[in-house]
């Protein structure tokens, strides 16, 4: 196949570029869970105190670096909501570039494009590049190790790749998988090749451990455990398989996992990719499908081995340009390309539908839930006692605009709940609750649990007027009710919703 000239290669990286941007923008939203890191970063600021709530040093975050980032976001003065997602679109944005980078190492042609053009077009991928979470960070990182690993095996580099993946495992804990399973994958090329580690592989070693090491020893001298509360939220639980299973099969469906390997045995003289590229999705299928998965919809979980995925998919497709002939496989490309539109299409619209399914969240629901408790924290902001507190399972938006004192009901802001309460269910960071009792000896003033929202008045939800609570309801600004079945009328502008929650009132 001929190579094409560099501005035809610039151009199809360009309209893949603006592809991410146009698909990530169809989605455009920001979850509650990513509050969470913002009312650290928001406390580090205004505090100068990394923690949830001033004077309890609990880690209930799991992506320092990207908290980090939102710290230095609010020191500027500047919205971390809107920011959080245009840093996440560049980042995903830059991992474009670097499978593109990648792809073109030995001769570049607008097949460099091809890769970046079917991330592009996930929905998985063009969803998470927003919600305002690490995902798209981590992505970027974990990229840069594994390509930046590749291609110092192949050119004999200074082995940068250890710090990339430091990085990752700064931002996300499945960094340090990564990086253990791409050391397994550099000790069996030595192994094959039957040679002893030189100086170069020490000292990717040493530059994941210098940057790594010094961190984690922090983070535990600041916090007082080896891993960080959520952790210990998340695990004690069984029957994670079966909802894990659904999640990984789901993603292999959808995000046409299944293709891309298929496609593989076309990308002859890949060995290496190929090796290291199966041994990252068989090990975080594994470890996601053991972890129950995620109760949010389109695999965030999973995004990060897409990059290496679609580099594979598009060798091969390449490679099988070369065995049928361009004619032929210009006629393929327009089917393929059909196909990926109308399923991505699909899976886009059903994801933006508001509900639940088995468990798992929609985008829909994610997004019409983040706006309606934007209303109810601001309400609070506005209107409850400045040393008031609270206690909902909704732990990341309410807290982050009232600034009030919170329990997490869930635990991941409390080591009590996180190490004493036996787990329960098989819903991924839902399996332990504080006990009521628990809950009173802490003087809480709002009881809130899972927000209380209804196009009408509401009626109590449990009863504790024994426990000197009283019943309240207020019809919030801004606040949208859950559509009925069916959505809401043509036309017609939902009115505001009301809120109920039970007050102290002794």
């Amino acid at each position: 196949m001929l190579e094409r000239p560099s501005p035809i290669r610039y151009g199809l990286i360009g309209a893949a570029l603006a592809l991410l941007v146009g698909h990530a923008l169809v989605f455009d939203f920001v979850n509650d869970d990513a509050f969470i890191s913002f009312r650290y970063a928001d406390n580090l600021v205004r505090h100068g105190e990394l923690v949830f709530n001033p004077g309890e040093r609990v880690e209930g975050y799991t992506n320092f670096l990207w908290t980090m980032v939102m710290a230095g976001v609010m020191a500027l003065g500047l919205d971390p909501v809107p920011w959080s997602k245009w840093l996440g679109i560049a980042c995903a944005a830059g991992t474009l570039l670097l499978v593109a980078r990648f792809t073109g190492r030995n001769g570049r042609s607008g097949w460099d494009a091809l890769a970046p053009a079917l991330l592009a077009a996930l929905p998985a991928y063009a969803c998470w590049a927003t919600g305002g979470l690490e995902t798209a960070l981590f992505t970027l990182l974990v990229t840069a190790g594994w390509t930046g690993y590749l291609g110092e095996r192949e050119h004999t580099r200074f082995p940068w790749s250890g710090l990339w993946f430091a990085l990752a495992a700064m931002t996300r804990p499945e960094g340090m998988l990564l990086f253990g399973l791409t050391g397994l994958h550099r000790l069996a090329t030595l192994v094959f090749a039957r040679k002893l580690p030189d100086a170069r592989d020490w000292l990717w070693g040493a530059a994941f451990a210098g940057v790594f090491a010094p961190y984690y020893a922090w983070r535990w001298w600041y916090y007082g455990w080896p891993f960080p509360n959520t952790y210990y939220v998340k695990t004690g639980a069984s029957g994670f398989w079966k909802p894990g299973g659904n999640y990984v099969g789901g993603f292999f469906l959808t995000q046409h996992a299944w293709a891309m390997w298929l496609l593989a045995f076309f990308a002859r003289g890949q060995g290496r990719l190929l090796a290291l590229a199966g041994l990252y999705t068989v090990v975080m299928c594994v470890h996601v499908a053991s972890v129950g998965g995620d109760f949010m919809a389109l695999y965030r979980f999973l995004v990060p081995i897409l990059p290496i995925l679609a580099v594979v998919a598009a060798l091969g497709l390449r490679g099988l340009a070369g065995r049928i002939g361009a004619r032929r496989m210009a006629v393929a490309g327009v089917v393929l390309a059909a196909a990926l539109v109308w399923s991505t299409v699909r899976t886009d619209r059903k994801a933006l539908e508001v509900g639940s399914e088995g468990g798992v969240d929609s985008i829909g629901w994610l997004a019409m839930f983040a706006e309606q408790c934007t209303a109810i924290g601001r309400w609070l902001g506005a209107n409850a006692p400045e040393n008031a507190s609270l206690a909902t399972t909704a732990a990341g938006i309410i807290p982050y605009y009232s600034r009030l004192y919170t329990l997490d009901v869930l635990g991941l802001n409390d080591e009590w709940i996180a190490h004493e309460v036996p787990a329960r269910g098989h819903r991924p960071g839902h399996t332990k609750v504080a006990p009521f009792e628990y809950v009173m000896r802490k003087e809480i003033d709002y009881l809130i649990y899972h927000p209380t929202i209804a196009a009408h008045r509401p009626g109590p939800v449990g009863n504790y007027r024994r426990q000197g609570y009283a019943w309240k309801t207020v019809q919030v600004p801004g606040l949208v009710p859950d559509p009925p079945p069916g959505g809401w009328p043509a036309g017609a502008t939902p009115p505001p919703g009301w809120w109920g929650y039970w007050q102290r009132t002794r």
